[in-house]
């Protein structure tokens, strides 16, 4: 049996590896013009030679239907459809290979035994001619067909065998001898071809291997890429390809390929908050669902991308007025407000959006993203959940801001920061019981500069830890001068609550001021907190525990969750300013006012309310039971000398009135 097994495998093809099949068929359709070739010569050629010797049968008609059944299967072999499905199209390659050996192994037979009569037919001389013919072109068939190992055995077998075994039976030496150089030449044929058809085999899994190994890279590649360019979350474009996208498209715009382009920055209002109600996996989940929709939008000139966390980038292709851009972005936020299921539970998201327009070709992807950037910052300050277009007044401020944030940089704290300090009061006695320390910034060059302005500069120029640091010092250096019973109170930043460097040093500055703790005050605010919860809540606590007081500053105007009130170690709450403008005149805002303070009242917390400039202010939160007041009503803002006089002179005149008075006295005043 073995041996058997051998033997087929000689003629099997592997029709599991379509790569070599195929390689076989596309290599033996190149040969076939030449193997026919030789075909038609040699049978011309042979029959030319026994045309006058040779039955007309022998010497023309069979060679005629030989090479008709040639000339067939060469149009049957060369005619396969190259438009044909892979799979039918190996289907057929492999009938046409398996064709090819049982062609060529009965043309071999039919070929050897055409030789052998016209042998037995023919003279001495015609006889050497038909052997001479016969055997070369059986070799030079098998050189055509030498990249199918099975149609090379089937052809010697069937050509050569008989007529060796012939040519061997006869009784001319010289017959038998040529009989022995065939046989010998056929063997060490078949054992290169043998060698070569396992060559080529290796040849081509090699190649097909390489192939496969760099289309696989190829794939891989491609794959990386496009993580490197794709959010793994919302499957939108990242901000790398984004800001890539966003070149390539200024450059179209100044080659003119497209005739303009507006850059967007969308923004989630209340993401943060619901993304540490639900946890971040629920997070995750509703950046998902506005990636969905936001994917939904795109359009072959809207191109959006996720820049991180809740932002997202909005590329605008060709010219619009400001109508459609904020036609386009309001649709992006109508898609946001519709409500999102989160846990269960229905929740609202808002957005707002700033949009930069191509000016001129000084423009920039860079100066077009910083623009549509300050612009969402202008629409979160000013028109939360609106769409802000940057324009020529954005520009200037813009300028200002870069002028201030120049001068922060080389700004001395010493020369050019003070404090100033406000009195807060408790209404019933009108009694100054502490001030809040106020900075002021004083420009050689531009002056007078507001704390909000130069607060935010010094956040983005990395320098408000040092300022916050000085600043304390310089507080609690005047608060030490003032009756014991006076406390501060002082403003941290959110970068000053989220850095444990900057915590270690206001402690350290705290000891060492020689200032009771119990009569610190600092306030933060919500935002502040709500940028990084976690770590403001570690650093308000390690206050708490030294005995400062924790104020919640501007409370009502950001996040106002009263589960985040309860659990941060607060002592105070203090009311915005903008909850007390028009309350004289307001029922709604009373409401709003006297369900605060009752809050406070519930919680255990001293309410502070700022901004009081009247007395029908002052009258109406007195008669909600308000305990302590701020606000020019009392007092502006004093320097630390004023400050001093500005409670010395009120507890003498507190003790003037508590004092008896004499008959003189009496007569003075009467």
């Amino acid at each position: 049996m073995y041996p058997i097994r051998t033997f087929s495998k000689l003629f099997r093809l592997e029709h599991d590896n379509p790569d070599l099949f195929v390689a076989q068929y596309k290599a033996m359709a190149q040969q076939m013009p030449l193997l026919y070739l030789l075909i038609i010569s040699s049978t011309l050629a042979v029959s030319n030679a026994n045309l006058y010797h040779a039955p007309v049968v022998l010497s023309v008609v069979f060679p005629a239907a030989l090479l008709l059944g040639c000339i067939a299967f060469f149009y049957w072999f060369m005619a396969i459809p190259e438009s044909a499905e892979p799979e039918e199209l190996n289907r057929r390659i492999l009938i046409r290979l398996h064709g090819t050996i049982w062609n060529h192994l009965m043309f071999g037979a039919l070929y050897s035994g055409w030789a052998i009569q016209l042998f037995l037919t023919g003279d001495v001389s015609t006889q050497g001619l038909v052997v001479a013919f016969v055997g070369v072109s059986a070799f030079g068939i098998v050189l055509c067909l030498m990249h199918v190992r099975g149609a090379v055995v089937a052809y010697l077998g069937s050509a050569l065998v008989p007529l060796i075994a012939f040519m061997w039976m006869s009784e001319e030496t010289h017959f038998r001898t040529g009989a022995f150089i065939v046989i010998m030449v056929a063997l060490v044929f078949v054992i290169v071809l043998s060698r070569y058809s396992r060559g080529f085999a290796r040849m081509i899994n090699q190649a097909n291997l390489v192939k496969r190994q760099k289309l696989e890279a190829e794939r891989l590649g491609k794959a990386n890429l496009a993580l490197a360019n794709q959010d793994s979350l919302t499957g939108l474009a990242n901000r790398r390809c984004f800001m890539s996208t966003l070149e390539r498209r200024v450059n179209d715009v100044k080659s003119h390929r497209i005739n303009g382009i507006a850059v967007g920055i969308l923004d989630l209002d209340g993401f943060k908050l619901i993304n540490d109600v639900y946890g971040h996996s629920a997070g995750d989940k509703l950046l998902v669902e506005v990636g969905r929709r936001l994917s939904a939008l795109q359009s072959s000139r809207v191109y959006i991308s996720r820049l991180g966390g809740d932002e997202f980038g909005i590329i605008v292709s060709n010219k619009m007025n400001d109508a459609e851009l904020i036609e386009i972005g309001e649709l992006l936020c109508d898609a946001i407000k519709a409500p999102f299921c989160v846990s269960g539970k229905k929740t609202h998201l808002g957005g707002s959006v700033g949009f930069a327009k191509w000016a001129d070709q000084s423009d920039s992807g860079e100066s077009l993203f910083e623009k549509a950037d300050y612009a969402l910052y202008h629409a979160k300050e000013n028109e939360r959940g609106g769409v802000i277009i940057f324009a020529a007044h954005h520009a200037e401020i813009i300028r200002e801001v870069r002028e201030v944030d120049r001068l922060m940089q080389d700004a001395d704290f010493i020369d050019e920061m003070s404090l100033v300090f406000q009195p807060i009061v408790l209404p019933n006695t009108a009694t100054t019981v502490g001030f809040e320390a106020l900075a002021r910034w004083s420009s050689p060059v531009l002056g007078n500069i507001s704390p909000d302005v130069f607060i935010r500069s010094a956040e983005r120029a990395g320098t408000i830890n040092k300022l916050t640091a000085f600043l304390l010092e310089k507080a609690l250096g005047e608060a030490k001068k003032w009756p014991e019973d006076l406390f501060i109170s002082f403003n941290l930043s959110m970068q000053d609550i989220t850095s444990s460097e900057a915590m270690v040093r206001l402690i350290a500055i705290v000891n060492s001021s020689g200032v009771d703790p119990k009569r610190i005050t600092f306030e933060v605010t919500e935002t502040s907190i709500m940028d990084n919860y976690d770590t403001a809540l570690l650093s308000l606590s390690l206050l708490k525990n030294m005995g400062c007081k924790i104020a919640l500053d501007d409370f009502g105007t950001g996040y106002s969750s009263l589960s985040y009130v309860r659990a941060l170690p607060l002592d105070k709450l203090k009311l915005d300013r903008s909850f007390i403008t028009g309350i004289e005149n307001s029922e709604d805002a009373c409401s709003i006012v006297h369900t605060m303070v009752e809050m406070c009242q519930s919680l255990r917390l001293d309410c502070i309310v700022e901004g009081v400039e009247t007395k029908d202010q002052l009258s109406i939160l007195s008669a909600m039971g308000v305990k302590l007041i701020q606000g020019y009503y009392y007092s502006r803002p004093l320097c630390s000398n004023d400050a001093v006089d500005f409670v010395l002179e009120e507890r003498r005149l507190d003790e003037f009135r508590e004092s008896p008075m004499t008959q003189s006295d009496m007569a003075i005043i009467s």
